[in-house]
């Protein structure tokens, strides 16, 4: 991170912060000096923006844990999230190919993606050699970040366990 004074004044990227305040069901806001999504509060935690080297990584980061909250029960409720994961596992790598997916294509849709591309790509590529062994995990996490993306975007609210008394099928 840059030296907090050298950074021009964070100012938010209108069409990102769209994105953010159209996300039905949202989790919680807090800052913290992590980002993180914490399952068990429903609570995204981030930075301030001026600790990011960027307003496009700041909201690719937003972004990413956003997508991890649409695990939750009251959202998409992904299979399997629920359960503890340990790092590095099948199931941590592909919650992580998903959250970092589902960045990606938000900040498409923001507009973004130019700045956030090689980040993005150098941490997909991480993921995805750990997955390597079974192709089917890597599109089976393409399909769930779309569906991520679609929620956060208002575009599958329908769809959420919240609006059919608990029910989803995936």
């Amino acid at each position: 991170m840059k030296a907090l004074l050298a950074l021009p004044p964070a100012s938010p990227i209108e069409s990102a912060e769209a994105i953010v305040k159209g996300m039905p069901n949202p989790p919680a806001f807090e800052q913290d000096a992590q980002a993180a999504y914490i399952p068990s509060r429903d609570v995204v935690t981030m930075p301030s923006r001026t600790a990011f080297d960027s307003q496009a990584e700041y909201y690719s980061t937003f972004f990413h844990e956003l997508t991890h909250s649409t695990g939750h029960t009251k959202t998409l409720a992904r299979e399997g999230f629920d359960t503890p994961q340990k790092f590095g596992s099948d199931s941590y790598s592909r919650e992580e190919l998903i959250a970092e997916m589902g960045s990606a294509m938000l900040c498409g849709v923001a507009g973004i993606e130019q700045g956030t591309l090689a980040n993005s790509a150098a941490y997909l590529k991480t993921w995805i050699e750990r997955l390597k062994s079974d192709s089917r995990l890597v599109v089976s996490a393409a399909s769930a970040a779309q569906k991520a993306a679609d929620y956060i975007r208002g575009e599958s609210a329908k769809d959420s366990p919240a609006s059919e008394g608990g029910h989803h099928a995936n």
